[in-house]
Parts: structure tokens; C-alpha cells; sequence
């Protein structure tokens, strides 16, 4: 149809540039010359809105997407806390033979035995901690000296036993100084699913011995 109405348009201005028109005919021819055009105009605009309805109404494809790898096990914090602890626990086992020497029966040993056994947990164990936490008193004074409380005393530092007062001042002597840490360094854990089940339980494995 756009094409018929092409070919006429220019037809028709052909006919006016190389045809005498006579006059009855001319206002006829005029009309024509304006609305084929138009015509054809109006054929294209409706063409082309159905093009881009049809567009429109076609879903866009989505590119596809990257196959994400499998996600790994979550973890969560409370694992990771256990498996720390465990970790220094297994230190202490490993440099001081700490759990085997609580699990163990001593009652069965004589006392010099369990002292010199005492002596390579004590060594062991010291080195654990000294490279685990940085240990200072609590309070900077000695023992069995006599102190006073305010009533704004740190509760969480100081614990108060025997006939304590209903209000402040607290007097009393210092039977332990008491200890706090002012740095952490517990063992870090591999943080996968595999490697922290086993952190979490395993605090010395069994050893054989292969001839």
C-alpha cells in the first residue's frame, strides 16, 4: 500500500510540472497532491507504532546469568567462638599437657611424682598464656594490705566477701589482687565448614605410631 501510494505521489507532481492541467481539474488534483502524502504519512506513523508495540509487548530477554559456584556452608559466630577456645585449649595440651594431667587419676601417684608432673604443666601452661594474653593485676597493691571502697568502686573488679555494710565506705583487706587481660590473641580458625567442625571438638588427636 505505501508503495502504490509513493508511485501516485509522484505521479502526480510529475503532472503538474510536465502536463498542462485543465483548470476544472486542478482544484481535484491539488487535494490529491496533499493527501496522498499525507496518506502515506499517516500509514508510516501506524506502521511503525505497531512495530514498537509489538517491541514493546515482547519480553526483553535477560542475559544469562553467571553460574554463581556453590555457596559455601554458612558459618556462624558461635562456631568460630567454639572453635577458639577449643584451639587454646588444645595449646595448653600441646605445650603443657594440661587435659592430660586434670583427666588423669593422681591419686594413684605419690606426691613427688605428681610435683615434677605439676612442674611441666606449670612451664607449659605459663607459655600459653604469655602468648595468648598480656595478664596484669587487678589491684596494683600487695596482698593482705587494708583498703576502702568508694561507693562508685568497680564492681566487676573488686568482689567483696565476708560482713559486707549496706553502704559505702567498704573497708577490708586484699586477700587476691586479682587478674585482668589488657590484650587477647586466641588462635585463629581456618573459616571453613570442614575445618571448624573439627576446631570445635578435636583437642588433641590420637596418635599412632606406625612400624
Amino acid at each position: 500500500m505505501s508503495v502504490f501510494l509513493t508511485l501516485l505521489t509522484i505521479a502526480l507532481i510529475s503532472t503538474f510540472f510536465y502536463y498542462p492541467v485543465p483548470t476544472e481539474y486542478l482544484q481535484y488534483l491539488q487535494i490529491a497532491a496533499i493527501a496522498t502524502p499525507a496518506l502515506l504519512l499517516i500509514l508510516q506513523m501506524f506502521k511503525l507504532g505497531k512495530s514498537a508495540g509489538t517491541t514493546a509487548d515482547k519480553p526483553a530477554e535477560r542475559p544469562e546469568q553467571l553460574k554463581q559456584p556453590a555457596a559455601a556452608k554458612s558459618l556462624s559466630v558461635e562456631a568460630g567462638n567454639d572453635a577458639a577456645v577449643v584451639q587454646f585449649l588444645a595449646r595448653l595440651q600441646e605445650k603443657g599437657r594440661l587435659v592430660d594431667f586434670i583427666m588423669d587419676d593422681i591419686a594413684a601417684y605419690d606426691d613427688e611424682s605428681v610435683g615434677a608432673a605439676a612442674r611441666i604443666v606449670h612451664q607449659g601452661c605459663r607459655e600459653v598464656l604469655n602468648d595468648s594474653f598480656t595478664i596484669e593485676t587487678v589491684h596494683v597493691g600487695e596482698e593482705m594490705e587494708t583498703i576502702s571502697l568508694a561507693d562508685n568502686y568497680n564492681s566487676h573488679a573488686y568482689r567483696l566477701i565476708g560482713k559486707v555494710p549496706d553502704s559505702a565506705p567498704f573497708d577490708g583487706r586484699v586477700l587476691h589482687r586479682g587478674w585482668k587481660t589488657t590484650r587477647v590473641n586466641l588462635p585463629h580458625v581456618v573459616n571453613t565448614a570442614d575445618h571448624i567442625e573439627a576446631a570445635r571438638s578435636i583437642i588433641a588427636p590420637a596418635e599412632v605410631e606406625i612400624s
